[in-house]
């Protein structure tokens, strides 16, 4: 099967934003006076949109409050990004820079609506032609909208294309899109078929020989004039 381009979901794929995503709110939220709860700590790190997680930690304040919060997080995320030394999965940044030597053309199509910042932090910005993010389709994942705006805008066919997903809303809008869908997981998860890819890690050695042929797994090289 040739593969004209590979699209990456962001979070747990590319980057590890989870972490920081939770120091952030808790900074904002202490700076409030208020608790962040174990309950809007589990709606962080299942990526729900910054509007929930705010509901779900303080459920009954007034508009002001919840407003005060929403604005206040991204200002403290953006500190903390300038300092974080470590954001990308565990072999993420070695393996898209080793696409990129090949040639391959790669994208992101995320649900969140600011990758940029991540994907600069993670070293890997500059290797992706195409960004869709949750602002440039009118229905997000599980939608295979974005996706399919991806194929679009890099030119090719979305059956031409391979997307590394790591959640049942990724993998039902890429495989809905008419991909090929590989799993970042260790194990199959319950909603898995039995045919589903796997990879446990973004592993340079494994990406490389799911999105390339054999003679084409090593960079060109450059004759000097």
């Amino acid at each position: 099967m040739t593969t004209s381009a590979v699209l990456f979901d962001m979070d747990g794929v590319l980057v590890d934003s989870a972490p920081l995503h939770v120091r952030a709110y808790e900074q904002v939220f202490r700076d409030a006076g208020i608790e962040f709860s174990a309950a809007a700590r589990d709606a962080v790190r299942q990526g729900k949109p910054r509007s929930e997680v705010i509901e779900i930690g303080v459920p009954g304040a007034n508009a002001v409050i919840k407003q005060a919060l929403f604005d206040a997080k991204p200002n403290a995320l953006a500190t903390l990004l300038q300092t974080a030394q470590h954001v990308s999965m565990p072999g993420a940044t070695r393996t898209v820079r080793a696409l990129a030597e090949r040639g391959v053309a790669m994208g992101v199509v995320t649900n969140s609506s600011a990758p940029e910042i991540w994907l600069k932090a993670a070293g890997v910005l500059e290797q992706m032609s195409v960004l869709i993010t949750r602002n440039d389709v009118s229905s997000p994942k599980p939608s295979p909208e974005g996706y399919l705006l991806a194929a679009e805008r890099l030119g090719v066919q979305a059956a031409d294309c391979i997307a590394f997903e790591d959640s049942l809303d990724g993998w039902t809008a890429a495989t809905g899109a008419g991909m090929r869908t590989v799993l970042v997981a260790t194990t199959p998860p319950a909603w898995a078929e039995s045919s589903i890819e796997l990879v446990s890690t973004m592993n340079r050695s494994g990406v490389l020989a799911l999105c390339l042929p054999a003679n084409e797994k090593k960079p060109v090289e450059r004759r000097k004039s």
